[in-house]
């Protein structure tokens, strides 16, 4: 089954396309509002003077202790050749002046006032283009330089879209560029908090208990439909999963008296090969009924771990189970220190699951060889045989219920999908991998007990329970 953590990354983040749609429609509204202000602001008689003209009329300024100069720089040349009646006066805030042409008449008493006139501009119509004058405020030597240009006006378009978008740039585009790239996403961030902790109670559904509906308050309006269909739908498959484990509960309940019946009545029978084997067959099937009932049994109750010593659980599984695997063919062996090893886990639990990998061993070690249980310090006991093994390619599959690797080979039945259920209501996990002399060897690692956390007598308070 697929989870969350298991969607592709190419997958389609809603707060990644929410972003992007934002950007786009802001920036076609910025597109528009500049082109709208163009248009309005654009008079096709207008001349502006460009950019150029004031930069290198300031490269010509001279400052000196005897006042202001303009020199005669081979670019205020060209300028002048291209504009004849081009005409300069320079002020700084002393109240010293320079002049550079002629300026007209009716600008004379303004340029006697140019240190205390800011930056500006007078529009002229083309027919009148000695009308048109700039004013603009730079730093010349540190000081302070009112420069005052005219006779050099001409259309220029360019000009235009660099003081709409002088205009643009600080009223408009600054704060639209900040809400876009910081305000907007960490608004959709917020507005997704109720999605992101409705993932985390879906993810956290468990069919096996009682009704859990996620909350539809948390979530925007729009996905509340969906919220809705999604409870719904986890109704239906509780209530078909609650009807499945009472079939399976109950047919488990009808089967073990049957079998007890048969396996009394093969008793009965004459010492023959026969026998064996039906007694064999049979025992599966006891084996397979009780294990249907620790499916339901384990999915019903709750976990209560303690401190266990697996030790005394791999003793206590090979007494239990060795006149049977005797009688298969088998020889048991308990590889185990002497001093206590204690790992978090549920008696009970712990002990079926190390009593199914023994079984599982039995039914596909070849019949003949050693089955060894080994403790492995500090948290883990091996179930090992001396069989085939198990193929890379099924290791995972083999606790599937049921699964064979081969058509007409003996399935795994319950006891291995069983004992990985019971290894993950403990934190613990199984793992399953082939020894260099042959045979497979199942590991279950549980977690480790500190010493410091053991009563004085837990080994000899735990030992009935194990028994």
């Amino acid at each position: 089954m697929r989870t969350l953590r298991d969607l592709p990354v190419k997958s389609k983040s809603l707060l990644w396309q929410l972003f992007v749609s934002l950007s786009v429609v802001q920036t076609v509204v910025l597109f528009f509002a500049f082109g709208g202000l163009l248009y309005v602001l654009i008079d096709g008689r207008n001349t502006y003077i460009p950019d150029g003209v004031i930069k290198i009329a300031k490269e010509a300024v001279r400052t000196g202790p005897s006042g202001l100069s303009i020199e005669q720089t081979p670019e205020l040349e060209a300028l002048q050749r291209q504009y004849p009646s081009l005409w300069l006066v320079v002020s700084d805030d002393g109240g010293r002046s320079a002049r550079y042409g002629a300026p007209p008449s009716y600008y004379r008493e303004l340029a006697q006032q140019l240190a205390w006139i800011g930056p500006s501009e007078i529009h002229s119509y083309e027919e009148r283009s000695s009308y048109g004058v700039r004013i603009d405020v730079k730093k010349v030597d540190g000081r302070r330089i009112h420069i005052m240009t005219g006779g050099a006006s001409r259309d220029d378009l360019g000009r235009w879209a660099a003081v709409v978008s002088g205009v643009i740039s600080p009223i408009v585009s600054i704060p639209l560029i900040l809400s876009t790239l910081v305000i907007a996403p960490l608004l959709i961030w917020r507005s997704m908090a109720g999605v992101r902790k409705l993932a985390q109670a879906a993810a956290a559904v468990d069919l096996s208990h009682q009704a859990v509906e996620l909350e539809l308050d948390t979530v925007p309006r729009e996905i509340r439909p969906l919220v809705a269909a999604f409870n719904e739908a986890i109704d239906r498959l509780r209530t078909t999963y609650i009807a499945r484990d009472q079939f399976l509960r109950d047919a488990a309940h009808e089967l073990r008296l049957p079998i007890a019946v048969l396996m009394a009545r093969i008793d009965t029978m004459p010492r023959s090969a026969d026998k064996a084997l039906l007694r064999a067959d049979v025992g599966r099937l006891a084996t397979l009924a009780e294990q249907l009932l620790d499916l339901q049994r384990i999915q019903a109750q709750g976990v209560q771990r303690m401190p266990v010593n697996l030790c005394e659980v791999a003793r206590d599984v090979a007494s239990e189970v060795a006149p049977l695997a005797s009688a298969q063919g088998y020889s048991l062996e308990v590889d185990a220190p002497d001093e206590p090893v204690w790992v978090s886990a549920e008696p009970l639990s712990l002990g079926r699951v190390v009593t199914n990998l023994v079984q599982n061993a039995m039914v596909h070690g070849g019949r003949t060889g050693t089955i060894s249980l080994r403790v492995v310090r500090p948290d883990t006991l091996q179930v090992c045989d001396q069989g085939p093994g198990v193929a890379e390619q099924h290791r995972e599959r083999i606790f599937e219920p049921f699964y064979r690797a081969q058509p007409g080979e003996p399935g795994h039945g319950l006891g291995l999908h069983l004992a990985l259920e019971l290894m993950r209501r403990q934190n613990g996990r199984i793992t399953v991998d082939n020894l260099a002399e042959g045979g497979a060897c199942f590991a279950v690692t549980f977690e480790p007990v500190p010493r410091a956390r053991l009563p004085i007598a837990a080994e000899t308070a735990l030992a009935p329970s194990m028994s």
